[in-house]
């Protein structure tokens, strides 16, 4: 699955790319005649990326935005998103990964809504992964 941003290619990729059902991705960036796997944010070990998204601010500086969450079925309370600039840079963390609100859990954002409100950016639509 392969998404265009302004200045960069992402790639999200089933492993083992054959076979069964996938349960881990990984997300390839090319800019500038590079291409680098996204490092997985630490609190992201037991999540695979879900998809991918790019974002630009109001200067035209593009970013990436990867979606985790669990393959192949998902799970009810879990989309967590991470920015990334156009050098492959992680710029969020979700830590700790869940909040609990009124006895419910769910995925901390906090982190990255606060930096598309810093950049002036707006959360993209997605491309969601498809086996």
């Amino acid at each position: 699955m392969i998404k265009e941003c302004r200045g960069m290619r992402l790639q999200l990729t089933a492993l083992p790319p054959q076979g069964a059902t996938p349960t881990k991705t990984r997300v390839d960036m090319e800019g500038d005649g590079q291409r680098q796997t996204l490092p997985a944010p630490a609190e992201m070990a037991e999540y695979t990326p879900v998809g991918i998204g790019c974002a630009e601010d109001g200067k035209g500086t593009a970013y990436a935005v990867i979606q985790y969450g669990e393959l192949p079925s998902g799970c009810e309370f879990c989309e967590w998103f991470f920015l990334y600039d156009a050098t492959g840079k992680l710029l969020n963390h979700a830590t700790p990964p869940l909040l609990e609100q009124d006895g419910q859990q769910g995925p901390n954002n906090d982190d990255y809504e606060h930096l598309l409100e810093q950049l002036g950016l707006q959360h993209p639509e997605l491309l969601p992964f498809q086996p």
